[in-house]
């Protein structure tokens, strides 16, 4: 007989194992659909475009109190999260000051420190910013006094009295001397606050937007905005233009209450005092919309005017608030599904576009050799293929990015250099005749594509002059 039960060739798993085990996953499953049930709701639509219905499965108010658990904890933890990683990065930054000195605060370090308080020492009302400050000063007077002392043979502590006395502001920080020095540090960045954008950006005579250095640039999109964004910032950055990038991916306007761009822009124009939107997307839009439990069809008469009430809709607050748009029209899609969509979505953003305030510019064009057909290859100047369209027939190779950035680009007159502008207002005022000097090279309308051999020449940098255009 054999003396190990686990030998025992009859030996099974008892029914017992399984059932708790089977138990348990189904008590997890559970437990997640409860507190998760509005984001599976929305990724099922976002992803299936139909409805999973966990939201109503249970007409019981313990059954909706899931999402609201989930919200807390999850806004507990973050905010716990958050504290951690701020004490850490204070500590990181304290480290430096105090074995570097007022080095240490590099440009970077400012940015990341000049917003706000830490919430864990709010108390105490210590700032990140004018902690370091402080003990970047300390630190120095201290070196210096080491020196001193070296020199002077005096001891540490008629070495520190010394320092004191020579720098008052380098004597041990008491509190009251801190919670001074953080309200100094509030006053002084609520000053340098952005004024409020009470005009509309100026337009040139040849229709193109007038940029300065105070306009900020707002980036809206799903993942079609995502790859060109990089390059559009850098390029406002290389003339000193701001640009705010939020775009988001699997997103659109058909489907508002999985991500709600009319709101999210409400919310950042006045905040981030922006004066002018560029708007791309579409690649998610092509679905039918879900009304009360219904599905609407796409392209049906009510489906266009709800989504030409929610473009319209960010347009007039965008208008409201003086900010002009830029609204880039859906390209052509390597998927049929998608591509079908493409001329009813461009048609309503187009129709939304009447005043001239704002502007539509099509993507079709400059992407393909052929307007009305999806191409992953466009011919080049020189008779050579490039590839503008990744593999998935939606999105953008680098060539793509580039040639969308350059064409965002050509809608504004940027701001000149320094050099240059103090050279022609050296040559304005020695100049007294009081014609107008005409602009080189001037565009009569900015959304009139270039010729086509022009935009091939995706080598072409973007200018940074006021008076010229960029070929692309």
């Amino acid at each position: 007989m054999n003396m190990y039960f686990g030998d025992h060739p009859d030996h099974k798993p008892q029914p017992t194992t399984a059932l708790r085990v089977l138990s348990l996953l189904g008590c997890s499953l559970a437990l997640i659909a409860w507190l998760r049930q509005d984001a599976l709701d929305l990724y099922w639509q976002q992803t299936r475009h139909a409805e999973l219905g966990l939201s109503t499965a249970i007409p019981h108010a313990w059954w909706r109190h899931g999402p609201v658990l989930s919200a807390q904890l999850e806004s507990a933890l973050q905010s716990r999260l958050s504290g951690t990683a701020e004490l850490q990065q204070r500590m990181v930054l304290a480290a430096n000051v105090l074995l570097y000195g007022k080095a240490a605060l590099s440009d970077q370090d400012l940015a990341q420190v000049s917003e706000p308080v830490i919430k864990s020492s709010a108390q105490a009302g210590l700032s990140l910013k004018a902690h370091a400050q402080q003990l970047g000063t300390l630190s120095t007077v201290q070196t210096d006094a080491a020196v001193r002392r070296k020199e002077n043979g005096t001891t540490g502590a008629d070495a520190t009295a010394s320092a004191a006395n020579i720098n008052p502001e380098a004597a041990p920080v008491s509190a009251s001397h801190t919670a001074s020095a953080t309200s100094a540090q509030a006053d002084s960045g609520d000053s340098e606050e952005l004024p409020a954008v009470t005009q509309f950006a100026r337009l040139a005579e040849d229709g193109r937007i007038v940029l300065s250095k105070t306009d900020r640039v707002l980036l809206v999109g799903d993942s079609m905005m995502q790859g060109v964004a990089p390059h559009l910032a850098r390029a406002l950055q290389n003339v000193q233009v701001k640009a705010l990038d939020v775009s988001k991916q699997s997103t659109g306007l058909t489907y508002p209450n999985y991500y709600d761009w009319p709101g999210r822009i409400r919310e950042l124009i006045p905040k981030e005092k922006i004066s002018i939107l560029v708007i791309f997307m579409g690649a998610n839009d092509t679905w039918d919309m879900v009304l009360g439990g219904k599905y609407e069809p796409f392209g049906s008469e009510t489906w266009r005017r709800l989504y030409a009430e929610r473009v319209a809709g960010i347009l007039n607050f965008a208008h409201s608030q003086h900010v002009r748009v830029i609204w880039l029209g859906a390209p052509n899609m390597g998927k049929d599904n998608i591509q079908k969509g493409v001329p009813v979505l461009n048609q309503l953003y187009a129709g939304a576009m009447k005043d001239g305030t704002s502007r539509y510019l099509s993507t079709r064009e400059i992407l393909s050799d052929k307007a009305d057909e999806y191409q992953r290859t466009i011919t080049g100047k020189s008779g050579e293929q490039i590839v503008v369209r990744s593999g998935d027939g939606v999105h953008f190779t680098r060539d793509g990015h580039k040639l969308l950035t350059q064409l965002v680009m050509r809608q504004f007159v940027l701001p000149q250099p320094a050099a240059t502008e103090q050279a022609q207002n050296d040559s304005a005022a020695q100049n007294l005749s009081p014609a107008a000097h005409p602009v080189a090279n001037p565009v009569s309308n900015p959304l009139v594509h270039p010729r086509r051999k022009e935009r091939r020449e995706l080598s072409s940098p973007v200018t940074t002059s006021a008076t010229s255009t960029t070929s692309s």
